[in-house]
């Protein structure tokens, strides 16, 4: 028969089996796992910042190739603000009562290019007098783009709403 010192050890020896499968299976395991998952993190985010830099590079090179033709500024007289020439703009084409609001604000492109950005929001105007205001904003002589464009229907027919957002890139 078997002796209570065998039992023992055979009770410590199943023990330590349990145990070690314990550990590989709640310790070892999720640790594999984990690792693994962090390397594939870790792979997809290398790409994505190489494509990022390579983005960057391309975005810089543009900006040089588009900085290094004339900005339209030899257009533009020397205290140009597109606040004032938007706001004589909607004078000229009787938009300017429906003007709710005109914000001005600038980005630094880079050292030597700033770009002038002006937020602005017409409230209950007529389609007739919009469309000639906006194509004199677009086919102006100084590089004026109009970035954003949101037209909303007023309750009134034949009335809207409209947000403009416009910017012109300038040389400091």
């Amino acid at each position: 028969m078997i002796s209570n010192t065998q039992r023992k050890i055979v009770i410590l020896l199943f023990a330590g089996i349990i145990v070690v499968l314990a550990i590989w299976q709640w310790a070892i395991i999720p640790l594999v796992n984990y690792q693994k998952r962090l390397d594939q993190t870790i792979a997809i985010n290398t790409t994505r910042l190489e494509k990022l830099l390579k983005l960057e590079g391309q975005l810089k090179k543009i900006l040089e190739t588009n900085l290094k033709a004339p900005l339209g500024q030899g257009n533009l007289p020397r205290n140009f603000t597109l606040f004032s020439y938007l706001d004589r703009l909607a004078t000229q084409n009787q938009v300017k009562k429906n003007v709710d609001f005109l914000r001005p604000s600038t980005k630094n492109i880079n050292d030597s290019v700033t770009m002038e950005i002006v937020d602005l929001r017409l409230k209950k105007v007529r389609l007739g007098k919009l469309i000639p205001f906006l194509t004199q904003i677009e086919s102006s002589p100084h590089g004026i783009s109009i970035d954003r464009l949101i037209i909303r229907t007023e309750k009134k027919p034949g009335l809207l709403d409209v947000d403009v957002s416009c910017s012109i890139l300038k040389e400091d």
